[in-house]
């Protein structure tokens, strides 16, 4: 009796992990691709994050924040300079905060936690991620 209780409960655990739903992006898809000269960006090699304007990048051409997340200067993560929080009203450019951790939008004063996946600190919405890959001395941002 012992076995089918626990062969239903492996069951309904598999079940359930396997039907969770896949987060929806925060904005909708315009394409990303571009690379910067490290030389040019000395902010990122002191570890310090940095929003770029590479010809119209980002959503609604707001840019995007290059976030340096490792201790040896190669990993770095990017994310959408558009706050999520209202698309509907207005698409925000937010800034990178002089402390480095948030980023916050002038015109909502939403908070994100830069540093921490681009969550907002109220917990009801996220930048979108793009993919930032280090290569020799470039920066490659894609989506």
């Amino acid at each position: 009796m012992k076995c089918k209780h626990i062969f239903g409960v492996l069951f309904l655990t598999c079940l359930l992990t396997a039907c969770a739903k896949e987060e929806e992006p925060p904005l909708p898809y315009v394409r990303v691709e571009f690379s910067i000269p490290l030389a040019s960006h000395p902010s990122l090699m002191s570890g310090m994050p940095e929003k770029v304007h590479q010809r119209y990048d980002g959503y609604n051409k707001n840019g995007v924040i290059i976030v340096p997340n490792g201790f040896d200067g190669y990993e770095f993560e990017a994310f959408d300079a558009t706050c999520t929080h209202d698309l509907a009203t207005e698409a925000s450019s937010i800034n990178v905060d002089e402390t480095g951790f948030t980023a916050t939008c002038p015109r909502c004063k939403t908070v994100y936690s830069i540093r921490t996946g681009g969550y907002a600190t109220d917990g009801k919405t996220r930048l979108q991620p793009y993919k930032a890959v280090r290569s020799n001395e470039r920066i490659y941002v894609t989506n």
